[in-house]
């Protein structure tokens, strides 16, 4: 089972390139600014304000499976008054909504969920004939570099005995696994592309945050508390040791479109 918890304040320090893609990916969706939208794995919701930016007279329901970004997000909706989000703690391969929606945003989440089937399929039944889908996730190759000294290090003592048996579940999808996927839920019009996008860390501390905090934080849940900064630093070293300096997220990212059929 996925660990659901996560630092919503670490997240929100480090995730400014997550949050970059993001207003990408919604000013692709060209909204008219009534739609009612589903933001699919919220976070915190710093992206969750960028959209409802683009909804003066509409309205998301924001959903992710960590209680503590929908607390988060929560606390943030009631210090600034907004009444026209609302925030659903729930998986997103298993969600009802008060009502079908009229567009499905998603950014770098679809990769933390492996069941295909489940994932498209509740996004798809969520959604009002004719309705679109907006997302971006992490696509097929995405931190391939990091991941491979991921391999050598999680081997160590004192770190073995604690992530023995363990398996990361992270799903990177190529283009192609991603459109016959969608297509099987539902989705017509479907398009999936990958880009590459490599973000450097100058400071190694910066770097063992973000390993800590988002690309392995369910290794690092399985770890004791005083072993976790010294598994995230030793991941950043043994990558600059293979890669080079600075340590790199050698992101790749995958876009994905799709419609619902009209009937």
């Amino acid at each position: 089972m996925t660990n659901t918890f996560w630092d919503a304040t670490t997240y929100d320090r480090i995730g400014t390139p997550m949050r970059r893609w993001a207003q990408q990916v919604i000013d692709d969706l060209h909204l008219r600014g009534d739609e009612t939208v589903l933001d699919a794995g919220c976070g915190a919701g710093s992206v969750t304000l960028d959209l409802l930016a683009k909804l003066p007279r509409g309205r998301i329901y924001a959903v992710d499976a960590s209680p503590e970004m929908i607390a988060a997000l929560t606390r943030a909706l009631d210090e600034r008054g907004v009444t026209t989000v609302v925030p659903v703690l729930a998986s997103l391969t298993d969600f009802t909504l008060p009502e079908p929606v009229d567009a499905v945003f998603s950014n770098a989440v679809f990769h933390w969920i492996p069941d295909d089937a489940a994932l498209f399929g509740a996004l798809f039944r969520a959604t009002k004939p004719g309705g679109r889908l907006r997302a971006q996730c992490g696509g097929y190759g995405n931190n391939a570099h990091v991941l491979e000294s991921v391999g050598a290090v999680r081997e160590r003592a004192p770190f073995a005995k604690h992530l023995e048996g363990f398996t990361d579940t992270k799903t990177y999808r190529t283009p192609e696994r991603a459109t016959a996927s969608l297509e099987r839920a539902g989705w017509r019009d479907v398009r999936a592309s990958l880009f590459a996008a490599p973000i450097p860390f100058e400071r190694e501390g910066d770097a063992a945050l973000y390993v800590r905090t988002i690309l392995l934080r369910d290794h690092v849940a399985r770890l004791p508390e005083e072993l976790r900064d010294a598994y995230a630093r030793d991941v950043v070293r043994e990558t600059v040791r293979r890669h080079g300096a600075p340590y790199t997220a050698d992101y790749v990212r995958l876009d994905l479109w799709a419609r619902r059929p009209a009937r």
